[in-house]
């Protein structure tokens, strides 16, 4: 389980073969939302186990709760994460699963090397997944 010590979001890979990788991941009450990103291949599908989530896709934003279910076209600018006042849990789903799991791996570990005091370390580049990965 990879885990955000900043933000203190969690993420667990339930499953992953050529066609799907889904996870698990939950989010605090108030946690920050991703930044404002697009996968240039890939849907993404996301359903709300329980709590609330907040989601901004196509300049709408929506509040998500426990059986909603959100689905995010392949090149569809968005940005998801936590409810100010509910933590959550979600399914997550990413079709096809490309290099998604690699780069959380980089990332929840570049983020856990800066609050180690180990920046210098983390060498991760959000740009060496621009397949997988660019922001809006």
């Amino acid at each position: 389980m990879l885990k955000n010590p900043f933000t203190g979001q969690t993420l667990e890979r339930v499953s992953e073969d050529d066609e799907v990788l889904v996870m698990e991941t939950t989010y605090a009450a108030g946690g920050a939302q991703a930044p404002a990103h697009f996968h240039p291949a890939q849907e993404e599908r996301f359903t709300v186990i329980s709590g609330a989530v907040r989601a901004g896709v196509g300049g709408e934003e929506r509040i998500l709760r426990e059986g909603d279910v959100l689905v995010v076209p392949a090149g569809t600018p968005h940005d998801f994460g936590g409810h100010p006042e509910e933590p959550a849990r979600v399914r997550w789903e990413v079709r096809p699963p490309l290099r998604t799991w690699e780069f959380f791996e980089g990332l929840f570990g570049s983020l856990q090397a800066h609050a180690d005091g180990r920046g210098d370390e983390a060498g991760f580049d959000v740009a060496d997944y621009d397949d997988v990965f660019r922001l809006a």
